[in-house]
């Protein structure tokens, strides 16, 4: 069972599913050790590249990108160095400007990319590097979001948050110490995000029963039991123990490996990121900085928990039940965020998201089920929602 398999043993492997399934994540390494610094640069001298590009912003070359690169440099591999830079006083996005400046400004000369960073830097760096047609390695410097091992890339083009095809990386890296002094706040994001899995989980049973949806229980298995871990590990993330990060940490990695392993991204995403997708849109439109996705993804969990609650007796199909006061109480203890109103989610917007959420991917869920099949429910629901937290 692929359950069964710790992380390193799912790796560059075809894998025979029950499903009916080929699966195969195209992962040559995974090293989250103490001395991945010295194992990344090894790996990088194995490919014998001619030159490699280092992708990074002004934090990460600070962590850990200048070391990487002088290392680099000292085993006689050609380095270049990008550091992307914020904008306007805002931090660095996936956006269309700093994507075209990274092109502009690298060389194009490189055999390997490296990425230094976590997900808006891994983002960049997969887009850039697919589209030069040349593999890249990851260095991650925070547990913060489930994209390491993905195959798409969440990018801001036009002002409009999509997921675009991209590559995975054959090499995925991070030090311990480096990860458990991440910002605070994106310890809590990876987990966040971690904890959505739960509904992504149960609306693809929901697609299973009520749309004879392809289903693959083994990757369910493989995904419940890394977010079990987690969540087992959430007093420790609090005071940032180092075994309580590297749990957030794996899960994120095989949350990633999951959606590269079934080809899409139904294993880790339902309804909860369809309408902080939504808040995210209304944000960027409006030039505001917005909440990192895994913190408000933990939110959004919650919010879709109690939506089902509301409207499970009118579905066609059992649901599976999840409670939505334990992720609340789960959230706290690691210390994340809990509410709309602290990700700066108005009244409105968070009514609007739940109407028009289903509108930011072709995924089926219940708001995609309820907006078909019953949308004045889908209404009145989603003002029962609004009424719990605002008034």
């Amino acid at each position: 069972m692929l359950g069964d398999m710790n992380i390193n043993e799912l790796v560059n492997r075809d894998y025979v599913c029950s499903c009916g399934k080929v699966h195969r994540a195209d992962i040559d390494v995974m090293d989250l050790s103490r001395d991945s610094f010295e194992n990344a640069v090894e790996y990088v001298g194995s490919k014998k590249p001619a030159m490699v590009t280092v992708i990074c912003d002004e934090n990460t070359y600070k962590i850990a990108a200048g070391r990487f690169g002088a290392m680099l440099k000292n085993e006689g591999i050609e380095t270049e160095i990008h550091i992307i830079k914020g904008r306007n006083g805002l931090h660095v996005a996936p956006d269309d400007a700093h994507i075209g400046e990274v092109f502009a400004r690298i060389s194009g000369k490189a055999d390997l990319y490296i990425a230094v960073g976590s997900g808006v830097v891994n983002d960049i760096t997969r887009i850039v590097s697919h589209r030069a047609g040349k593999q890249y390695i990851v260095f991650g410097t925070a547990p913060s979001m489930d994209g390491y091992a993905s195959i798409t890339s969440s990018l801001i083009l036009n002002n409009i948050k999509e997921s675009i095809h991209g590559q995975c990386p054959v090499g995925i890296f991070g030090q311990p110490e480096i990860l458990r002094n991440a910002p605070f706040e994106m310890l809590t994001a990876g987990f966040g995000d971690v904890i959505g899995k739960y509904n992504a989980i149960r609306e693809w049973k929901f697609g299973r029963d009520l749309m004879n949806e392809h289903y693959c229980p083994e990757i369910v298995d493989l995904v419940e039991k890394a977010v079990n871990k987690s969540v087992k590990s959430a007093d420790g993330l609090r005071n940032r123990e180092e075994a309580a990060v590297m749990s957030v940490m794996e899960a994120l990695i095989l949350a990633g490996m999951a959606m590269g392993l079934y080809g899409n991204t139904r294993p880790a995403s339902g309804a909860e990121h369809h309408i902080v997708h939504y808040w995210d849109v209304d944000f960027i439109s409006r030039g505001v900085e917005h909440e990192l996705h895994g913190n408000s993804v933990g939110i959004g969990t919650m919010i879709i928990c109690k939506f089902f609650d509301i409207v499970r007796d009118e579905l066609p199909v059992e649901t599976e039940v999840i409670d939505s006061m334990e992720i609340k109480r789960v959230l706290k203890t690691a210390g994340c965020k809990t509410t709309p109103q602290e990700a700066g989610i108005t009244r409105d917007l968070l009514k609007r998201s739940i109407i028009h959420g289903h509108t930011m991917s072709s995924k089926f869920t219940v708001l995609k089920y309820l907006s078909e099949q019953n949308p004045a429910l889908l209404e009145s629901a989603a003002e029962k929602i609004c009424s719990i937290y605002y008034d």
